[in-house]
């Protein structure tokens, strides 16, 4: 009596096993040929395709279904697949504005990568804002290529323990708003994400004359690399 179910069964799942080697070599081509990595449009309209005539296969092994459950299945499968494909199709796009998202919530947050490299996203002003630590006290800096050195705010220098007694400003500097002087002064310790910078040389800028602190040359000169793609800072220590 149950011959004729369980040779249903078998041809079912015969028929799965087929759809799924069917979609194995379209996504990813002959698995003995390693260069053999295919992701091009074939491979999202077989996998929706497979997707949907699972469902049809499905629902005849689990019972007769009503054509309303069917037309359910379709649509919920479908539309899912839809959405996969669609998200595939514009990958590129949902990375950067999930960028966009991230310097927005999160500005200035350094995110450490799997190869060791600092990423840091474009806030909302189109800067880059890098928390970090000037001797162990946590200091927001402005990324400043045009920056010879890093330049401490007075009130961040304060904070990070260096005395107002201590700093001579005698160094000329030409700004933005024209010439002024700064004080030299060295940071032993500069914290960036997880990684430190050791004995950066360093100006304080008088007391009203800058607004935020900068990150500039001497910090990055002291790493390995850095460079800026679209909203991301990459930095290697």
């Amino acid at each position: 009596m149950g011959g004729p179910k369980q040779l249903r069964g078998l041809i079912v799942a015969v028929l799965i096993v087929v759809m799924g080697i069917a979609v194995f070599y379209a996504v990813f081509g002959d698995p003995t040929d390693p260069a053999n990595a295919n992701f091009d449009d074939r491979g999202p309209r077989v996998v929706a395709l497979s997707a949907l005539a699972f469902v049809f296969i499905a629902s005849f092994i689990f019972g007769q279904p009503k054509v309303r459950e069917i037309i359910q299945g379709t649509l919920f499968w479908g539309g899912l697949c839809a959405l996969l494909v669609i998200g595939y199709t514009f990958r590129t796009d949902l990375v950067q504005a999930g960028y966009r998202v991230l310097g927005a919530l999160s500005p200035g947050l350094a995110v450490s990568q799997p190869d060791g490299s600092l990423l840091i996203v474009r806030d909302a002003g189109g800067h880059f804002v890098l928390d970090g630590r000037v001797n162990g006290t946590r200091t927001s800096f402005l990324l400043d290529t045009g920056a010879s050195a890093v330049v401490l705010s007075y009130q961040d220098a304060l904070r990070a323990g260096f005395e107002d007694r201590d700093l001579s400003f005698t160094v000329p500097v030409s700004t933005a708003n024209g010439r002024t002087l700064v004080a030299p002064v060295r940071i032993e310790s500069l914290t960036i994400g997880d990684h430190t910078l050791r004995n950066i040389r360093a100006f304080v800028g008088r007391q009203g004359n800058l607004e935020a602190s900068l990150f500039g040359m001497t910090a990055l000169d002291r790493l390995r690399s850095w460079r800026i793609e679209g909203d991301r800072l990459i930095m290697t220590p």
